[in-house]
C-alpha cells in the first residue's frame, strides 16, 4: 500500500465492488478461481470487498461453456465458445442493471482481466476466429457507462506501483467526494474539500488549479 495511505486501515472500510473470482470465489467455467493475494492479504484491510459475479447471476452453471465476445453485423454478443446460439448478451445488460441499488454505494471496483463479462479493456473480441484486444465486458461497459466517475481498475493493473497508487488515490477522493454529497453541497464545504486535495491537482495541472 503506498505510504501515504498508511494508517487509513482503522477508518471505516471503503465499500469496493469486485469479481468473486478474485477473493477465492469458486465461480469461474472450470469450476476454479483467480484468488489475488494482494487484493485478499492487503486491501482487504483498507477496503470492505462486495463480490459478485454477472455470470452466476444469470444462471450460468459451475462449471459452464466458455462464453466469448464476438462481432456480429457490428454487433457484439457474448455467446457461447462452443454453441453459437448461446448468446448471454441482454442477460449480462439487464444483470448490470439490476445491480445499479447497490453500484451507487460504492467508491471504486476492481474487475477481473481479459474476462468477456467483467474485463475493462482489452478484452479478446472475435471477428471470426482471429481476435483482437479491443473488447470490454458487458457487464463492464455497463458498470462504467452508469457510473463514469467510478474509479474501476483490472486486478492485473495493480502489479505496477503507478497505477495501483493511483487507484488507491481515486477511491479515496472519491469516497471523500461521495460523503460530502450526502451531507448537502455548499460553498464552505466545497471550499474545504478543495483545499484538502489541493496538492493532488496541481499534480495534475497547475492552471487549471488556479483557474479553479
Amino acid at each position: 500500500i503506498p505510504l501515504s495511505f498508511k494508517g487509513l486501515a482503522m477508518e471505516n472500510k471503503i465499500s469496493i465492488g469486485i469479481s468473486s473470482c478474485l477473493l477465492g470465489h469458486k465461480v469461474r467455467f472450470d469450476s476454479g478461481h483467480k484468488q489475488n493475494s494482494y487484493i485478499n492479504n492487503t486491501l482487504s484491510e483498507y477496503f470492505d470487498f462486495v463480490p459478485f459475479c454477472p455470470e452466476v447471476d444469470i444462471g450460468l452453471g459451475i462449471p459452464r461453456e466458455a462464453i466469448r465476445l464476438v462481432l456480429v453485423d457490428e454487433q457484439v454478443h457474448c455467446v457461447g465458445s462452443k454453441t453459437a446460439d448461446l448468446d448471454v448478451t441482454q442477460q449480462l445488460k439487464e444483470s448490470a442493471k439490476q445491480q445499479h441499488h447497490w453500484h451507487q454505494n460504492l467508491s471504486g471496483y476492481i474487475l477481473k482481466k481479459d474476462s468477456p463479462s467483467c474485463g475493462m479493456e482489452r478484452v479478446r473480441l472475435y471477428k471470426g476466429n482471429m481476435p483482437d484486444r479491443i473488447g470490454v465486458g458487458i457487464y463492464a461497459r455497463e458498470l462504467m457507462g452508469k457510473f463514469p466517475h467510478l474509479p474501476v481498475e483490472e486486478e492485473g493493473r495493480l502489479g505496477d506501483a503507478v497505477l495501483r497508487e493511483n487507484f488507491i488515490q481515486r477511491v479515496y477522493v472519491y469516497s471523500r467526494w461521495k460523503k460530502m454529497c450526502e451531507v448537502g453541497i455548499t460553498a464552505g464545504e466545497l471550499q474545504k474539500f478543495h483545499a484538502a486535495h489541493k496538492y493532488i491537482y496541481m499534480s495534475h495541472d497547475q492552471l487549471l488549479v488556479k483557474e479553479l
